[in-house]
């Protein structure tokens, strides 16, 4: 299973990218949201969480600019009646958030109101995932309500605080000693704790 890929953005477009890898060329299908999400201009390097959906003789790779929309779309493929074009169509209409948030409230017209989704599909959405979905705190700002809270590598969890804190227009050089200091004194801090300190000394 092909899980991530890292190498030069050869190509981008509203629904797909091509990434070299080491010589050779990796075409993947995406949403709108990880075309927005993608700022990296063609000959950068990026990284890019991937998902190969097989079925009989077809192998097709899909992208995603975060670990949160992946799982959203694995989630969504595993509806009766949702293939991956379907989901890749939902997660370009709706932000994980959204979808989050519209599953937890039982919102079928969100979901009716996208493209060839019908009200039985969007039923079946809620009914077959309002118990898989993981809602993500609601006092946490919504820009970044698409971070991933569940990963506790250090590592990560700076990361992922660094990218939100950017994301919210503080500097990265400030937010980067802010967010050392308080993992220094409480190394046991999730990202959404970490946001959250953050927020208060910046």
């Amino acid at each position: 299973m092909i899980t991530h890929l890292r190498g030069k953005l050869i190509e981008k477009n509203q629904s797909s990218l091509i990434i070299d890898c080491n010589g050779v060329g990796y075409s993947l299908h995406i949403s709108s949201y990880t075309y927005s999400s993608l700022s990296e201009e063609e000959g950068k390097e990026i990284s890019i969480y991937t998902y190969l959906f097989i079925k009989e003789n077809q192998h097709v790779l899909y992208g995603f600019f975060e670990r949160i929309e992946r799982k959203i779309f694995s989630h969504l493929i595993s509806v009766n009646g949702i293939g991956p074009s379907s989901a890749i169509t939902i997660l370009s209409s709706l932000t994980p958030h959204e979808i989050e948030e519209s599953i937890s409230r039982e919102d079928i017209e969100v979901f009716n109101h996208v493209k060839g989704i019908g009200r039985k599909t969007a039923q079946r959405i809620i009914i077959e995932l309002k118990d898989k979905i993981s809602i993500i705190p609601s006092n946490i700002p919504k820009k970044v309500k698409n971070v991933n809270f569940f990963d506790k590598t250090p590592t990560f969890i700076k990361k992922e605080a660094l990218s939100a804190l950017i994301v919210l227009g503080f500097s990265p050089k400030e937010s980067k000693k802010v967010l050392e200091e308080i993992l220094d004194k409480n190394p046991e801090f999730t990202v959404e704790n970490l946001i959250k300190e953050s927020l208060k000394k910046l």
